[in-house]
């Protein structure tokens, strides 16, 4: 797993997946894939959306979308060209990848799948960041309720899987 690096090209910043390896020399940054072309909304707004009564994939999904909304995106996730669709979990501008940039992260194809297809593992120590460093890589700020709410979704439902086998 990488990280998502930015580089700005002639005024306009780009998105890249990096990952680090380590030499003598010290680490080196190798270009995983190109995610698209940065776009920073303005959050125009600061409204939460409650959670508690959904599971964890609909919880998120409903996350995301606020924080859409509060970014200036309409109830369809659409604003000017740039569409979102949670379904198919691809976010593009006319027929290209973007990535937006939102609050401390990045909303894009690649993290849209990271936080969906997320399995912790480890400690709930460990489990918890993990979750946590989904939700900030995907540009997503949530109160401790509702974090604490999806951790246990998420974790709970992870385990109770792992004891059936």
């Amino acid at each position: 797993m990488g990280f998502i690096r930015t580089k700005t090209i002639k005024g306009k910043e780009y998105a890249y997946l990096v990952s680090n390896t380590w030499t003598i020399n010290g680490s080196r940054q190798n270009v995983k894939g190109y995610l698209g072309r940065v776009i920073r909304p303005t959050k125009e707004r600061e409204e939460t959306t409650n959670t508690a009564d959904s599971e964890f994939k609909e919880a998120i999904n409903s996350l995301i979308t606020q924080e859409l909304i509060n970014h200036g995106f309409n109830e369809k996730l659409m604003r000017d060209k740039t569409k979102i669709d949670l379904e198919n979990r691809k976010i593009i501008n006319g027929k290209k990848n973007i990535v937006l940039g939102l609050n401390e992260g990045f909303l894009c194809t690649y993290t849209l799948n990271n936080i969906m297809t997320l399995q912790l593992k480890g400690h709930e120590e460990q489990a918890g960041m993990q979750l946590a460093t989904a939700l900030v890589e995907a540009g997503l700020k949530i109160d401790k309720e509702t974090f604490v709410s999806l951790f246990e979704k998420i974790y709970k439902g992870n385990h109770k899987t792992k004891d059936k086998r």
